[in-house]
């Protein structure tokens, strides 16, 4: 047994409310009720035991998500994984700091006491509760990232935080049942770790006894350092101010530039609602655009990423116009300046008069002195019908040879980099000739300049910000250009969006308030998603925009198995066999229940 769960542990004071329902309840912190259990108590004697240590952690996470607790909990993200989770707790003693990866099990830490860096005591009787790690271990559990999510430890979690932030919605006897749960589902994947699989903490036990310390000179170069904020603010971890995600209406001023424009133009700046969420990645090409000359920039994700409105949200928080190309196989060099149209007006029939069916009848040669302004003499009807038809072909012939058959019309992006405003162009992959994007290495240099094919040079707006945005794996993508990409000022490649933050997203855009049943159909469509990374199959798509359609489809009908068919199912992928799987992998366990 590892020093968190030593016997010494359990003996020590709960904290209220807890402490106050077991004094009420005859003092016993061990129940063998089968709901009080975790589901992975497997043994045949259950029995779960309250664990002071984590139950003063969750009251401290519960204080850290409110808003009114010292501390802060994050995590650094890789490109594809997280690298740490992180977080800072204050106790009595002073304020620790931990890191901990998921993949070894490994945790390193410091403590800042009257303003020393020191090493974290160890866990024993006469050092530490362990009260910090149990709070590390409770915020993995219930942030979604990174496959350390639980949904049984979360559930229970929640359940208290609701009833202590004055819902009230639990019996003492159910509160008490959740806090058994909470602790005996973290003894469990703690202790059980390397037998258990999946859903497991894996955990060094031999370094409780000295965890591995962050010297000051690694904590200031900030490898350790979180790049996401979930809840908090870092003072030890962090290297520097860290941006944190917010909304557009806090970002309200903080980056508009104070332009005016015609009307036309004032009313393609976008007008997303305030609750719109800001990510931090968003905050970076803002901070960039106002204060430096950095004007170019690309977004690579998968679909449902947030590309676009993140380019809507840049654009209207600068208070510029959003132009909008979309790219596609048959994108030219041309058409990235200007488009060839058919010359419509040229269709207008012409304003003249036209002698009649009946004036034809009646006097051949009048009708033909009205068009030809001579009268002709003894004038025989088919002579003069076909003087009439010729007369009409002539007129048509000498004014067509005066028009064109085409007219040529400015791009977005040429309209776009007359003056301060952000185009976007969209799916640049697409374009089957990698060069063709090189057309506008003249515009993205620092010149600015290039000419147009009527021989107009055109030049590129200083404040002209220019978004490229793209899906990188998806069929029919092609490879850029490198001078192309060595003329950005700043490469993001989007992750696609944890089960929490999608969660958020929809649960913001469709007015479901049912926040752990969409949170529960998130985790389902990001599960899919690696099932269909995982297999490689092509042609099928599982994101956001998928997760939204099914919740809606949900509020609809009220059946969440049954919504999921035609939102989620049918376009995980082509083929019926790996239809048939999803659902049954993926979608029926997971809402047997509900089912």
């Amino acid at each position: 047994m590892s020093a968190l769960f030593e016997t010494w542990t359990l003996k020590q004071e709960l904290p209220d409310p807890f402490a106050r329902i077991v004094r009420e309840s005859g003092g016993k912190r061990t129940s063998v009720k089968e709901k009080d259990c975790s589901t992975y108590n497997t043994g045949k004697a259950k029995s779960a035991t309250l664990h002071p240590p984590t139950l003063w952690a969750i009251l401290g996470l519960i204080e850290l998500m409110g808003g009114y607790g010292s501390g802060a909990a994050g995590f650094q993200a890789g490109n594809e994984e997280v690298n740490f989770f992180c977080v800072e707790y204050e106790k009595t003693d002073g304020k620790y700091a931990l890191v901990y990866n998921s993949r070894n099990g490994k945790v390193k830490g410091l403590r800042m006491q009257n303003g020393k860096m020191e090493p974290l005591p160890p866990v024993s009787e006469r050092g530490s509760s362990g009260e910090e790690y149990m709070m590390l271990f409770a915020f993995l559990s219930v942030d979604s990232i990174d496959g350390m999510y639980n949904r049984e430890f979360a559930s229970h979690f929640y359940d208290i935080r609701s009833h202590l932030e004055g819902e009230d919605v639990l019996t003492d006897e159910e509160l008490l049942s959740c806090a058994f749960v909470c602790c005996d589902n973290l003894y469990r994947r703690i202790e059980s770790g390397s037998m258990m699989g999946e859903g497991a903490i894996p955990l060094e036990e031999s370094q409780l006894a000295g965890t591995d310390f962050i010297t000051p000179y690694l904590l200031h170069t900030g490898v350790y350092s979180p790049n996401e904020i979930e809840c908090g603010e870092f003072e030890i971890l962090a290297a520097r101010p860290l941006l944190k995600e917010t909304t557009l209406g806090a970002l309200k001023g903080k980056f508009n530039q104070g332009r005016t424009y015609p009307e036309e133009y004032r009313r393609m700046i976008p007008d997303l609602p305030d609750y719109y969420r800001v990510n931090t990645e968003t905050q970076e090409i803002l901070t960039m655009i106002t204060n430096t000359p950095a004007r170019f920039f690309m977004l690579a994700g998968e679909s449902g990423a947030g590309k676009t409105t993140d380019s809507k949200i840049i654009a209207q928080a600068l208070g510029y116009p959003h132009f909008v190309f979309t790219c596609g196989p048959n994108t030219e060099e041309t058409s990235l300046m200007v488009s060839v149209l058919p010359n419509i007006d040229s269709c207008k029939l012409p304003e003249e008069h036209w002698p009649t069916m009946e004036d034809f009848l009646m006097d051949p040669a009048s009708a033909v002195a009205e068009l030809t302004g001579m009268y002709p003499e003894n004038l025989e009807r088919e002579t003069a019908f076909q003087r009439i038809l010729g007369e009409i072909y002539q007129r048509g012939y000498e004014k067509a040879k005066g028009e064109k058959d085409f007219i040529k019309k400015e791009s977005t992006i040429i309209q776009a980099c007359r003056m301060p405003s952000v185009i976007e162009i969209q799916e640049v992959s697409m374009i089957e000739k990698p060069g063709t994007l090189t057309r506008l290495n003249a515009l993205f240099d620092d010149c600015a300049k290039t000419d147009l094919l009527n021989g107009e040079i055109i030049e590129r707006h200083p404040d002209t910000v220019v978004i490229l945005t793209t899906n990188l794996d998806y069929i029919g993508c092609q490879m850029f250009n490198e001078s192309v990409l060595s003329r950005m000022n700043l490469i993001q490649h989007r992750r696609g969006m944890s089960a929490k933050d999608m969660a958020k997203r929809a649960v913001e855009r469709t007015g479901c308030r049912e926040f752990e049943i969409v949170h529960g159909m998130a985790q389902v469509v990001g599960n899919i998603h690696k099932y269909l990374m995982k297999k490689q199959v092509q042609g099928g798509v599982c994101g956001y925009r998928e997760l939204e359609n099914w919740v809606w489809s949900y509020l609809a009908s009220g059946d969440i198995v049954h919504s999921s068919y035609h939102t989620v199912v049918s376009k995980a992928s082509p083929y019926p066999e790996d239809r048939e799987e999803i659902l049954n992998t993926y979608i029926l366990p997971y809402y047997e229940t509900a089912a």
